[in-house]
Parts: C-alpha cells; sequence; structure tokens
C-alpha cells in the first residue's frame, strides 16, 4: 500500500504514517489498518488519486492533512501525531501538545461519548428507529457505541498524560494502570469485541450506560471551564 501511494501522489507526498491497533501490534477481528497522509497540498487531483489507489481494498482507513493544515491543527487531537505510529515514509512536523489542549481533549471526548450514549438510551431503545427495522437498529447502534468505547480508551489515556504519566503505548499497558472496574470493564469491552458484539447487539443498553458512569466520573475529575 505505502508502494501505491508513493507512486499515485509523487512529490506531493510530505509523509505517510502508519497508525492503530495494528501499528501498535494489538489488531482484533474488528480493526482496519489505519494511515495518516501528510500531503505538500491537498487538491482534486492528490484526493481522486488516493480513491483509485482504495479502489477494490477493504479495511482501509486514512486521515488526510496537509502540512499547512497540522501548522494550523486544534488543540485536541495531537496525540496521535506523536504516540503508536510508524513512519512509512518521509517526515512532518507534529503540532505540539499542551496540558491545556489535552485538558480540553478529554472534555470533548467526554461531551461526545456522553451525548452519543444517552441519545441512543433516549431514543434508539424502541421497536423502531426512523422507519428502520428494529434487529437492524440494535446491530448498528451496538456498532455505534463500541466506537465510543474506543473513543473512552483514548481518553484513559489521555488522563494517563494528565495526570504526569506516559503515554500507554498499548491496551495492555493502559489496563495495568487502572483500578476503576468499570473504565476496566470498557477496555475489555473493546478487546474482547468479536466476542461479546452479539451480546451487545441484543442489548446494548449496559454498554450505554458503562459509557455513561465512564463520562460522569471523568468529567468530575476535570477542571470547570
Amino acid at each position: 500500500m505505502a508502494g501505491a501511494l508513493k507512486a499515485a501522489l509523487g512529490p506531493n507526498l510530505a509523509a505517510l504514517l502508519w497508525h492503530g491497533s495494528w501499528a501498535r501490534g494489538e489488531e482484533t477481528p474488528e480493526s482496519d489498518h489505519d494511515l495518516i497522509v501528510v500531503l505538500k497540498q491537498v487538491d482534486e487531483e492528490a484526493l481522486l488519486a488516493m480513491q483509485h489507489v482504495f479502489a477494490r481494498r477493504g479495511l482501509w482507513s486514512t486521515y488526510v492533512k496537509s502540512e499547512e493544515e497540522l501548522r494550523r491543527y486544534p488543540m485536541t487531537g495531537r496525540l496521535q501525531f506523536h504516540h503508536g505510529l510508524v513512519v512509512l515514509h518521509g517526515s512532518f512536523d507534529p503540532p505540539p501538545v499542551t496540558k491545556e489542549g489535552l485538558i480540553e481533549e478529554m472534555r470533548r471526548l467526554t461531551t461526545d461519548i456522553a451525548h452519543e450514549a444517552r441519545y441512543r438510551i433516549i431514543h434508539a431503545s424502541g421497536r423502531e428507529y426512523f422507519g428502520m427495522d428494529a434487529d437492524y437498529v440494535r446491530i448498528r447502534t451496538a456498532r455505534w457505541l463500541y466506537y465510543q468505547a474506543k473513543l473512552a480508551v483514548l481518553a484513559m489515556k489521555t488522563r494517563e498524560v494528565v495526570r504526569g504519566g506516559s503515554y500507554p503505548a498499548n491496551r495492555a499497558e493502559l489496563k495495568a494502570r487502572l483500578t476503576d472496574d468499570n473504565d476496566i470493564s470498557l477496555l475489555d469491552t473493546v478487546d474482547r469485541w468479536a466476542d461479546v458484539k452479539s451480546e451487545y447487539s441484543r442489548d446494548f443498553m449496559p454498554l450505554a450506560f458503562m459509557l455513561d458512569r465512564f463520562v460522569q466520573k471523568l468529567v468530575s475529575e476535570l477542571p470547570q471551564s
């Protein structure tokens, strides 16, 4: 894949970064391959070139940024450019990380996770949802809450750095530091999703409430804005 992207993008490709669970060596049956593509300039030609490369190639996910966009990157989401990645091509300047930015990242993550969990508890637990079949709704909702659990794990890792610790290299290292049973259950849900997804597809409410408990506890630990 790296060779195909280098050939397609040519000198416009500034850096190609492999990240995510495969890069960290903790992939599961649910994992796809994640790439960060840093371009000197994002334009239609580059995007269509990548579209051609990924045609008929499943299980890949790309995050595309230009060098200028990285220089103007928001305060949140910067840790992904510093940890858990392998540089496959080129070089780049990661946006700097600040404690203020990390706290804001946890605020953003808890806000998003809480909304998704509470919305599903209130609106997606009936027989139908916008005319969709109830069985399909439960499967779809369980999958979406799984993604929220992955965001919760990201928030746990960020919390470790804010507390003055190192960024956990993987989920096993993070789990060794956790003491809260609900946090551990969320982490185990991500690790064992292939085994538990059928259970949550039948009844997603326990996962939704697990996420809400996580959010409430983490919010209580954050400084007031």
